[in-house]
């Protein structure tokens, strides 16, 4: 048995993705998203994979809000569904450019790290603006590119890209690039631009061996279905020589942030997007004001 089939252990992936990314790396980001709705919000966490932020709304303003979460991964929504069983939150299957919902549905819409996976970019920031009410608020959150990002994961990269070759970097989560980028589709979708940050957050990563483990096998490249790819196959036999190579680099890469527990403490930083919807007959009003 490889370590890669070790370290699986029988766990589906979206399992291992809310075991190991769920709680310290994703949960910090959630919580400031989930900040920004209120009391009678109608929400939308698009792309939610398996629910943290649906689960932060939830658990800040409980039955004060509706909440509609939506993922294109079946796999995702059945371990969000799990995570959520104490919640009244409705998880449907559907892809970003083509939402399940009336016009002018919603008063707040969430996407945290699943934009730069939609293949239609263009077509789901207006389905994006479609869903939201006149007036409605979107938050969107982006990685920046790996060496900006994460030292963690910039390190990372560095590995891949030496033992595994250039050609799979950058890495799907880390590939957007800029965040003009993400000022013109949401210009080219006629939404405002309330703020376009940059927001660093503390995070925590698992021990280096298991963080390397469970990157090669699921954060190389989604597939259209929203299914994690490996990067490295949990049966390839020289799989073990070349994680030991990874993990040799990671370590001397990344010991200032190696805490006491053996997990990795480190920045990371994402483009963050806030935008809203204009009110029919905003602009008019304006130029008469």
């Amino acid at each position: 048995m490889t370590k890669m089939q070790d370290f699986i252990a029988g766990r589906t992936p979206p399992e291992l993705y809310e075991a190991y990314l769920t709680p310290g790396f994703f949960t910090p980001f959630a919580e400031e998203m989930a900040a920004l709705a209120k009391p009678g919000d109608r929400c939308l966490d698009l792309a939610c994979g398996t629910g943290a932020v649906s689960r932060k709304l939830a658990e800040r303003f409980g039955d004060r809000i509706t909440i509609n979460a939506v993922d294109i991964a079946p796999a995702m929504l059945e371990v969000a569904k799990k995570q959520s069983s104490a919640c009244s939150i409705d998880y449907q299957i559907a892809a970003a450019d083509d939402l399940p919902f009336n016009d002018d549905s919603f008063d707040i819409l969430f996407c945290q790290q699943g934009f730069q996976f939609f293949p239609h970019k263009e077509k789901a920031m207006a389905e994006i603006r479609r869903v939201l009410k006149p007036g409605g608020r979107a938050a969107i959150s982006v990685w920046r590119p790996a060496e900006e990002a994460s030292p963690v994961f910039a390190a990372f990269e560095k590995a891949v890209g030496r033992h595994l070759g250039n050609d799979l970097l950058p890495l799907g989560p880390f590939a957007f690039g800029k965040a003009g980028r993400l000022k013109t589709l949401a210009k080219g979708a006629r939404l405002k631009i309330d703020a376009l940050e940059t927001l660093t957050l503390p995070t925590t990563l698992p021990a280096i061996e298991d963080f390397v483990l469970f990157d090669v096998l699921f954060l190389g490249r989604p597939a259209a279905d929203g299914a994690l790819q490996p990067v490295l196959e949990p049966d390839d036999p020289d799989g073990d020589r070349l994680i030991a190579l990874m993990v040799e680099d990671m370590t001397q890469a990344l010991q200032e942030f190696v805490g006491a527990d053996g997990r990795l403490h480190a920045p990371s930083s994402t483009h963050y997007l806030l935008a809203r919807k204009t009110p029919k007959g905003g602009l008019l009003r304006r130029l008469l004001s």
